[in-house]
């Protein structure tokens, strides 16, 4: 049976198991699976060419076939510009085994071409011509810049997915972001981890569009004595169309700092907690928060600079709302017009606000203080169960966890057994 199947049939199970007293055999069965759902995309092709350092890799990768593989073995391959290189299909650069290849790229006008298992110093795609490019299951000791690649007619396909970018301080004239993204439609940011000291930002983000999500966990991105911004995401000046979801969010100071005037933000299905960090939403100008799980800490707080046109236009529903709210703050508190609260989940009726609220505590799969993502999913008894106004669970809903699929209807894996 497909792993998507096997998903279905153990969401379809809870309610049986919770019977028989194996509701923690089952969160241990969906945490496994929901890991292995998540794994980056990477895995090591098959190398058509094996070059040692001081080879010329750009020339190399400049006269490989479409569709080849160039393998690196371990040691140190200095700048490499692998500009205005543009292939018919992905021509793989990585490593021989594990990450022992490190290097640092150019790569400016230039499409199909994958990076994989490497550990990268630092890599510059800075060009409104790349296009259909792969970073992954990288280790990064420096910034990536990915900026002007996308746009609301011409998408960029490029996917960061499964890398790592921990302890990073940018340089002094680097912008902020150990990923800094800019005009990044068609950019997909999934499955990373953003965590560790550094001064930095985990994603300082600016321009037209973008998909931050799923899978990213964004760990100990702490403000502490550093004088520039560290927040788990920074939306930077004016944006438009950023989407955040699925994402986990622990210990952070800031998780979305969106300081500027942010239009036609979506953030769904994300965890922000422990931790306790500021999710600020300033002069939004629409944007829906949904299905989100917020846990201690100050909340969202909601407002504009003065300056900046007020916020408006943005719908908050279905969310959960633990030992938090929503706040009215900054020059010009709160929002203006047109914001609705609808159908959310507040422990404490003093943050409630809007209609068909539920006041009271949830309870989580993973208990009170969950620590995993999968550990925010609502037990079958909890409140907000399939209460929310699409008819799924309030807050956070682990992936094909709707509880809207029969068990009737799928036949159980072959290789799952309770005991």
């Amino acid at each position: 049976m497909s792993i998507d199947a096997q998903k279905f049939y153990l969401i379809g199970m809870r309610k049986i198991m919770k019977n028989l007293h194996l509701e923690r055999k089952f969160i241990f069965l969906i945490a496994l699976l929901g890991a292995s759902l998540g794994a980056s995309k990477a895995s090591f092709a098959a190398c058509d060419q094996t070059l040692n350092p001081g080879a010329n890799v750009a020339s190399a990768v400049s006269n490989a076939a479409a569709g080849s593989t160039i393998c690196l073995n371990s040691g140190n391959y200095g700048n490499i510009d692998l500009s205005r290189i543009t292939k018919a299909s992905d021509v793989t650069i990585q490593s021989v085994s594990g990450k022992s290849a490190s290097a640092s790229f150019i790569v400016k006008q230039s499409s199909h071409l994958k990076f994989q298992n490497m550990t990268i110093s630092e890599m510059n795609m800075e060009s409104s011509a790349n296009k259909n490019i792969s970073i992954l299951n990288n280790t990064f000791k420096g910034q990536l810049k990915v900026h002007g690649s996308g746009s609301s007619s011409s998408l960029a396909n490029i996917l960061i997915d499964g890398n790592t970018f921990d302890g990073i301080s940018v340089c002094t004239n680097c912008s902020e972001g150990r990923l800094s993204l800019y005009n990044g439609g068609g950019v997909t940011v999934s499955n990373n981890h953003f965590g560790g000291a550094g001064e930095s930002d985990g994603i300082q983000w600016g321009g037209y569009g973008g998909t931050v999500g799923p899978g990213n966990v964004f760990e100990g991105i702490i403000q502490g004595n550093y004088s520039r911004h560290v927040d788990a995401i920074q939306l930077y000046g004016e944006v438009d169309h950023h989407t955040i979801t699925g994402n986990y969010f622990i210990n952070d100071t800031v998780y979305i700092g969106a300081y500027d005037k942010a239009a036609n933000l979506t953030i769904t299905n994300n965890v922000f907690g422990p931790g306790g960090g500021q999710i600020q939403l300033m002069a939004i100008q629409g944007g829906i928060f949904k299905h989100n799980t917020v846990k201690n800490g100050f909340g969202i707080w909601q407002g504009a600079k003065s300056g900046d046109p007020s916020t408006k236009n943005v719908t908050y529903s279905d969310n959960i709302f633990v030992g938090v709210g929503i706040s009215d703050t900054a020059d010009q508190k709160g929002c203006s017009s047109g914001c609705t609260y609808d159908h959310n989940l507040f422990s404490s009726s003093s943050n409630a606000r809007g209609n068909n609220n539920i006041i009271g505590m949830p309870t989580f799969v993973g208990n009170s203080d969950p620590n995993s993502m999968a550990g925010y999913a609502l037990t079958s008894n909890s409140l907000g169960y399939r209460a929310a106004s699409d008819g799924k669970d309030m807050g956070y809903i682990l992936s094909g966890g709707s509880g809207t699929t029969s068990i009737a209807t799928i036949a159980p894996p072959s290789n799952l057994r309770v005991q």
